[in-house]
């Protein structure tokens, strides 16, 4: 078992971030980041073959009011390709609605890059500190498109 924390992350978007350097069943700590300062949590993820798979923890995410259209997302990202898949939204008792802020799971199992120069194609791992999760906060998922509120890193 490996832990990361990444300090000192500073995103324009919401941005629990943190560095994936292994791909065999890995646990990291998530470092919150500026729009949810008390945020925590943490990942389980393995790469078989293309197939990600994992599930996702985070706890203290502040509310997103009923009715705003906002939500949870999270994404894996390659920064050395800028290739990115989206995983799926969070979970808060039983619904993707953060109306009382609270804790967010998910599971999750993909197989391509959603956007990004190699879009359709299957992931991949890059070089150590260019694997990346984010949980950021979403304005639109239908599960083909998903719309991060101001774009992704």
């Amino acid at each position: 078992m490996k832990k990361i924390i990444i300090t000192g992350v500073s995103m324009a978007l919401f941005g629990l971030i943190f560095g994936i350097t292994y791909a065999a069943g890995i646990q990291v700590n998530l470092a919150a980041g500026a729009a949810a300062p008390s945020a925590t949590g943490e990942a389980k993820i393995a790469l078989e073959g293309t197939v990600l798979t994992g599930k996702v923890k985070v706890e203290n995410l502040p509310a997103q009011p009923f009715g705003s259209g906002r939500f949870y997302g999270v994404w894996f990202v390659r920064t050395d390709t800028g290739d990115k898949a989206f995983l799926g939204a969070l979970v808060n008792e039983d619904s993707i609605i953060f109306s009382e802020g609270g804790e967010g799971t998910m599971r999750f199992n993909a197989t391509r890059f959603t956007t990004g120069p190699n879009a359709g194609s299957p992931i991949t791992l890059g070089p150590g500190g260019m694997n990346k999760l984010l949980v950021l906060v979403e304005n639109n998922i239908n599960g083909l498109t998903p719309s991060p509120v101001g774009g992704l890193p």
